[in-house]
Formats: structure tokens, C-alpha cells, sequence
């Protein structure tokens, strides 16, 4: 199994690198069953985000067409309608579609890399002039779910009492939340302090180590990028050609490349499970 948080840091940036230069419908249908095959064996038990990365696909979809006139395989003709009435178009479909296919391959993405990296992982990668900056940031974002969380609570505790929780209590909603995010942080300022955070030179207590499968992706990825970067892939376009051309072999080669990890993840399975026999 893949560990190295380098390794699937070069993973990601090579998938992204696939998403955003070549938008040909086919390779992003081949991209993303391999995102979900290496989602599958790494995922640990967590959801990965399909309702955002649906609704960040279909937005595009919905202002494409209904703000391009262009193109010539018509859809339907809405009557004189203020900014979407007029023709809708097969094209300005298509177009969106593409878009809208990036924006979920890349919500993908990063939830592979939500499940495979933690936070403190790449973290400890920055170099000591961005480490702290690095934490401020980790504990801000680790914060903010925290803080709506409690937001939440207030909320129903103060319905459980029969009070208002309209925008008129919004005085009475703020000031605990924010004796609450004050205690919070807190909080997160003594367990801080309580482990010497700057106070000397910082310690790995679980130092990043590199195995074989860890090489094998870094190196797939890197190879995936470069092919990606070589093949030049024109972007699909269906204002101009509404039927996808066929994909290089370089782009089908690099998509491939990325499928690495799931191929690390099977092979592993099966050596463990011959031991077991």
C-alpha cells in the first residue's frame, strides 16, 4: 500500500494536470473509473463527496446553456425570456458538460488525497520558514467545521427551549458562539503549548519513511505528468466539431500511469492474503 504523502501529493498534481489540459470526453470518462478504483481500496472508511462534485458538474451545464446562443443542433426555443430566453443549444450543452466533468474529476481527486494524506503529514513536508504559517492555516481549517458544528447546537438548544432563532436573536446566537470559539481556541493554544510548539526545533515523531510501492507511484505519476505535458492534447471544443476526436496514446498512456496505486493496492491484497494462506 502506497504511505508517502509525497508520493500521493505527485499522484494528485499529475490527475489534476489530466483533468484540466485535455477535456475529451472519453479520457474523462476513462479518468474518472480510475479515480474511483484508486478511491476504493485507500478510502478507510470515509464518504467521498459525489453530492458537491455533482453540483459544481451540473452548474456549469445550467449557465452554458442557458446563457450561450451558439451553435447549430438546437434543443428547444424558450420565448422572449430576460437572459435565457432564446435558442438552447446541443453545443452549449456539451460545453458545460466538459467543464462541469473537470470540476467532479477534481473534487475526486482531492477526496483521494483527503483519505490517503492527514493533514499533519503535509504539514510536516513545508520547510521551517512555512511551518507555522502551515499550522495556523491546518488549525483554521480544522476550526471552522467546529465552529458551525456549534452553531448548530446553539441553534437547537435554543429551539428545545421554545426561543426564536430568526435573524432577530442573532445577538443572542453570537455572543455564545463566540464564548465558544473563544474556549475553543483556548484550548487549542494550551494542548499547543503543552507540547512545546516553538519552543525548539521541531520533532517527527513518526518520521516519513519510503517503500517500494511508494517509488512505484511516485515514479508512475511523474511519467503520467510528462506524457500528459508531451502529447499537447487539443482542447475538446464542440462550438467547433460537436463529435470528440479520438485520444492520442500518449493521454491514454498517462491516464493509465494514474491507475498505479489501485494496481499497488490489488497486488498487496493478494500477497496478504496468500500469507494468511
Amino acid at each position: 500500500m502506497i504511505r508517502n504523502p509525497l508520493a500521493w501529493c505527485a499522484w494528485t498534481l499529475a490527475a489534476l494536470g489530466a483533468t484540466f489540459m485535455d477535456r475529451n470526453p472519453w479520457l474523462q470518462g476513462l479518468l474518472l473509473l480510475i479515480l474511483v478504483n484508486v478511491w476504493l481500496p485507500y478510502r478507510r472508511g470515509r464518504a467521498l463527496h459525489l453530492r458537491l462534485g455533482l453540483m459544481l458538474g451540473v452548474i456549469p451545464v445550467l449557465f452554458s446553456v442557458a446563457l450561450s446562443r451558439f451553435g447549430e443542433h438546437l434543443i428547444v426555443t424558450l420565448p422572449a425570456i430576460p437572459i435565457v430566453g432564446g435558442r438552447w443549444t446541443w453545443e452549449a450543452a456539451l460545453f458545460g458538460a466538459s467543464s462541469g466533468a473537470a470540476l467532479l474529476l477534481t473534487v475526486i481527486a482531492f477526496g483521494v488525497l483527503q483519505s490517503t494524506v492527514r493533514s499533519a503529514d503535509l504539514i510536516s513536508l513545508l520547510p521551517p520558514l512555512l511551518y507555522r504559517a502551515g499550522t495556523a492555516f491546518a488549525l483554521s481549517v480544522a476550526f471552522a467545521p467546529k465552529t458551525v458544528s456549534s452553531f448548530h447546537a446553539i441553534v437547537e438548544a435554543r429551539q428545545l427551549r421554545g426561543q426564536r432563532s430568526g435573524w432577530r436573536s442573532s445577538p443572542a446566537i453570537l455572543l455564545p458562539l463566540l464564548l465558544t470559539a473563544l474556549e475553543q481556541a483556548l484550548q487549542y493554544g494550551e494542548s499547543l503549548d503543552a507540547r512545546g510548539y516553538g519552543n525548539r526545533r521541531r520533532s517527527r515523531y513518526r518520521p516519513i519513511s519510503w517503500a517500494a510501492s511508494d517509488g512505484i507511484a511516485l515514479l508512475s505519476a511523474g511519467i503520467a505528468l510528462l506524457l500528459t505535458l508531451a502529447a499537447h492534447p487539443a482542447s475538446y471544443n464542440p462550438y467547433t466539431n460537436i463529435v470528440p476526436s479520438a485520444p492520442s496514446i500518449l493521454s491514454v498512456i498517462a491516464l493509465l500511469l494514474l491507475a498505479a496505486p489501485a494496481a499497488v493496492a490489488v497486488i498487496a491484497r493478494e500477497d496478504h492474503a496468500a500469507d494468511r494462506d
